[in-house]
């Protein structure tokens, strides 16, 4: 119809229809590319705004996680603690052997840093990243990320520096059969023998400054993973509000 109109104003010479013609088609086309533009905008928030919830879930369940770490890590340092200034003094009176032999053996247990993180490396592997919600935002995130990895690059470095196992060929530590546990063995001590073993003290000081690291080191990753859901709750509307029930 435009074509017609055009071909019949070049054929009479009526140039200012020709013009307003071309004027018509020129305005159409851009108000198409326009409204095509706004519609892929919208999508494209509309996919931002379901990633930055599913980040959301995501933070919550990360600061969960390591709430939990950081928990079990003082647990286990107040048993070990209590377990060396026993040795030190050779005092086990009202001690309570099933605690002590967990903080011993807590020495050698460094539990690996992963926690959820698949809609994180899904927007990084798809480009998306950069454009979910504002750089502080993007900049908290890259923060809690950042030590994690560093988290995890020094509980492995720890772990080539432990002795594995720490109490093989230790007089004072048997291993025994106990069918009630996950791997069915149990680490028995005679703690007088182990009191009077002053290399085995000088292993379990340096064991117990590594597990300290790594408690600190640790507590720093939750700190930030709490900033990072603080920050993403601010874009989301919703509160960070981690599970209090937590695996450990």
């Amino acid at each position: 119809m435009i074509l017609q109109n055009i071909s019949r104003a070049i054929r009479t010479q009526n140039w200012f229809a020709v013009v307003l013609e071309f004027v018509i088609v020129i305005a159409g086309v851009v108000i198409g590319f326009q409204i095509s533009a706004w519609a892929d905008e919208r999508a494209a928030e509309m996919r931002r705004n379901a990633a930055l919830e599913r980040l959301h879930d995501e933070a919550e369940q990360i600061v969960a996680y390591h709430r939990g770490h950081v928990q079990l890590h003082e647990r286990m340092n107040a048993l070990r603690t209590e377990a060396i200034e026993r040795l030190q003094a050779n005092d086990w009176s009202d001690a309570n052997p099933r605690e002590m032999a967990q903080g011993l053996n807590s020495v050698g247990i460094l539990p690996a840093a992963f926690p959820p993180r698949s809609v994180y490396d899904e927007l990084i592997n798809a480009g998306e990243f950069s454009e979910i919600g504002s750089p502080e935002l993007r900049a908290a995130i890259g923060d809690y990320h950042a030590q994690l990895t560093f988290l995890q690059a020094q509980i492995d470095y720890i772990r080539l520096r432990i002795e594995d196992p720490l109490f093989v060929g230790q007089a004072g530590a048997r291993l025994v059969y106990a069918p009630d546990t996950v791997r069915e063995r149990r680490w028995e001590f005679d703690f007088d023998v182990l009191s009077r073993d002053d290399a085995f003290l000088q292993r379990l000081l340096l064991g117990n400054n590594s597990q300290r690291a790594v408690t600190e080191w640790t507590r720093r990753t939750l700190g930030l993973a709490q900033d990072m859901c603080t920050a993403i709750a601010e874009r989301t509307g919703r509160p960070c509000n981690p599970p209090e029930d937590t695996s450990e």
